[in-house]
């Protein structure tokens, strides 16, 4: 890992025991739960990968709803939060300590990669939506939740010399889009989340789509 990947990781590890508490508490998780079936769709036997999945807000619904959950992170912490939370659910899911950049899957082994919140934090797009590419099956799809702050820009998590290296944050969805199809994904939507009550944080919430050609 580099210098950057160690103190952001530590940052989010820091953060792992109040996480819950700060960002989920106002989600209907209900709400949720019906835009993911939506989405995902009727066939369970889907493989569904969530990325940056810090304490499992998406993964354990995902398995609640009865796909075959995944659950990466690159922060222990987080990952260890996320297991315990799923043993009192007495859910099963793979949770895994991993990078992102270098996913631990075979080729095409995927069929949707989802994320909430994490597109904002890549440091270089091509790197590491050309893994994402990778793992997933033919026609595989990226859901990317998105919330979105129509007044002030995400706040800073970082210090200034790594929050300069974010080449994502502060774009619009439209812009994050266009990242995706210069990527060579495909089918492009954005879809307003409006019945999703964003609570402090946020004002409202997007889902990004994108296909694997």
């Amino acid at each position: 890992m580099t210098v950057d990947s160690e103190l952001i990781k530590k940052v989010w590890n820091k953060h792992a025991e109040n996480y819950d508490r700060k960002h989920n508490e106002y989600e209907d998780p209900t709400i949720w739960k019906e835009i993911l079936e939506t989405y995902l769709g009727d066939n369970k036997n889907q493989k569904v990968l969530d990325i940056g999945t810090g304490t499992g807000f998406l993964s354990l619904m995902v398995a609640e709803l009865g796909y075959q959950s995944i659950g990466i992170d690159f922060a222990e912490q987080m990952i260890k939060e996320a297991k315990r939370i799923a043993d009192e659910k007495e859910l099963r899911i793979d949770y895994i300590t991993s990078d992102w950049n270098k996913l631990p899957f075979d080729d095409h082994s995927i069929d949707v990669i989802i994320n909430r919140c994490i597109l904002w934090t890549i440091f270089d797009p091509t790197i590491t939506l050309k893994e994402w590419k990778r793992v997933l099956k033919p026609s595989g799809k990226i859901l990317s939740f998105l919330p979105e702050n129509k007044i002030k820009k995400h706040c800073n998590h970082y210090e200034n010399e790594i929050e300069n290296k974010l080449p994502l944050k502060n774009i619009n969805n439209q812009q994050l889009g266009q990242v995706l199809t210069d990527n060579s994904y495909q089918n492009i939507e954005i879809i307003s989340l409006s019945q999703l009550k964003a609570g402090k944080l946020f004002e409202n919430w997007s889902l990004l789509i994108g296909e694997s050609k």
